[in-house]
């Protein structure tokens, strides 16, 4: 059976060319580095503003990743200043492409500002700005470690995790507010929320960024893992659809 498709959302962003500036698609390779040495095939996926109906046929996995801040619009307050980086385009392209994946039952990751849409898009709201004293963004290598995450014992991630503690990277200055429908938190550094999941589909989010840290900590690796065996069921499980009906 071949290796399943796992879709990688990424960044639209204007990007000087031969052409002039133009809306480009902009996405480190670290995630797909993931996939990769998961056994999976990736395929990044560009934020357009005409979102086609089927984004994610054929695909069976979804990756929501990290990058500059959802329009607080989204969850019904005002931006203040340190708010950055919002993408209109970005937002709408990716909550379509979560809901298809609810629809189809696709396994999703979600990591950093992924995480944060996810808990939007179910009626959450954003904490938007995290106390900079808290230090939850750091000046070391993105695949070293910057603090620990107590993980909740009955949890997928302590499962994947091996542990009920991990250590993580951090960069991020906004964080989870009230939480949206059908998620629970299974990680935290104190009081700030690093890691959700849902009762009603095959969902991780995590506040950190595992990519980066795939060829260096297991358990960041495990989460790439399980994805794409996560993944591996749900295209066997379409495979077996298709012949009984076929």
């Amino acid at each position: 059976m071949r290796a399943p498709l796992i879709a990688i959302s990424a960044a639209r962003q204007t990007v000087d060319t031969a052409f002039g500036p133009m809306p480009s698609t902009v996405q480190n390779m670290a995630y797909a580095n993931g996939v990769l040495t998961a056994g999976g095939r990736p395929a990044i996926l560009p934020s357009s503003a005409t979102i086609p109906d089927g984004a994610l046929d054929g695909f069976d996995g979804l990756i929501l990743t990290g990058g500059g801040d959802i329009s607080p619009r989204l969850y019904g307050e005002d931006p203040i200043d340190t708010v950055y980086d919002v993408c209109d385009i970005r937002d709408d392209f990716e909550i379509e492409l979560y809901n298809q994946a609810m629809l189809r039952g696709i396994p999703i990751l979600a990591t950093c500002r992924g995480m944060q849409l996810i808990n939007v898009i179910r009626g959450g709201t954003l904490v938007q700005e995290v106390s900079p004293d808290r230090g939850h963004w750091q000046d070391n290598p993105a695949h070293e470690p910057w603090h620990r995450v107590q993980l909740e014992p009955d949890s997928e991630l302590a499962r994947i995790a091996r542990s009920l503690s991990i250590p993580v990277n951090s960069y991020h200055h906004q964080g989870l507010g009230r939480l949206g429908k059908g998620l629970r938190v299974v990680g935290r550094e104190g009081d700030v929320i690093e890691a959700i999941e849902a009762d009603d589909a095959s969902l991780i989010g995590v506040q950190w960024h595992p990519e980066h840290m795939v060829d260096y900590d297991e358990a960041q690796k495990a989460l790439f893992v399980d994805l794409v065996e996560k993944a591996a069921a749900h295209a066997q499980s379409e495979q077996l659809l298709q012949e009984q009906y076929s």
